[in-house]
């Protein structure tokens, strides 16, 4: 149970700090509108990620049939190609962050709540590497034992409860943070993160690609 938290955690710590378009547009809108319409857009980012873990329930079985076919090798060689290829995209990604100057915070009304939601679910949703990524974390939690008296499905909902928790939990503390943030989000700054997670997505995509490449040669 206890490497089942942590482990949720740890991935709800990796995806709240990846900078994705969700990371700028919380922090502009806490500045510009206030925590609580920031809070708002995290929701439909939350609710579009429950969209996709339903989504992700119902075909897992279909990626996991595959994944176990004699295709499997050929297709972690294009998951390492496609982590790669994000990795240099992010690397090449040129950061620039609001230079709008706010003078006044201003107050959401109740008549933009659900239009700031469904702002933060399209902004998610839009993303089909949202989608892959819990396609790809369900698919590797049905493959790990369940937990003592649970059920399969059961210790996949734990897990993921955890990891969202986390990730909202985050979130909360860059909304609170935001204006503090604004004098240390320099582009100069970014630019340094941004190569470091390019690099960390190369270095996985090449793993991927080795792995993928040994598996064929396994097989001849």
């Amino acid at each position: 149970m206890i490497n089942l938290l942590f482990g949720g955690i740890g991935l709800g710590l990796v995806l709240s700090l990846m900078l994705g378009p969700v990371f700028f547009v919380l922090l502009e809108t806490s500045i510009k509108k206030g925590v609580k319409s920031a809070l708002y857009l995290d929701l439909g980012v939350l609710i579009s990620d429950l969209l996709y873990i339903s989504i992700a329930f119902l075909f897992v079985n279909q990626v996991s049939n595959l994944m176990e076919s004699d295709y499997s090798s050929y297709l972690t060689i294009i998951g390492g190609i496609c982590f790669m290829l994000f990795g240099i995209f992010t690397l090449r990604k040129k950061v620039e962050l609001p230079k709008k100057q706010v003078q006044k915070t201003q107050e959401l009304t109740a008549n933009n709540q659900f239009s700031t939601i469904m702002k933060g679910f399209f902004l998610n949703a839009v993303n089909p590497g949202v989608l892959f990524y819990w396609l790809t974390i369900i698919g590797t939690l049905r493959d790990k034992n369940p937990l003592k008296g649970m059920s399969e499905n059961s210790t996949v909902i734990i897990y993921l409860l955890v990891i969202l928790i986390t990730f909202f939990g985050v979130d909360v503390f860059k909304i609170i943070g935001a204006k503090k943030l604004k004098n240390v989000l320099t582009p100069a700054w970014m630019r340094v993160i941004n190569k470091f997670l390019g690099i960390i997505l190369i270095c996985f995509g090449a793993l991927f690609m080795l792995d993928g490449f040994y598996g064929i040669y396994d097989e001849m």
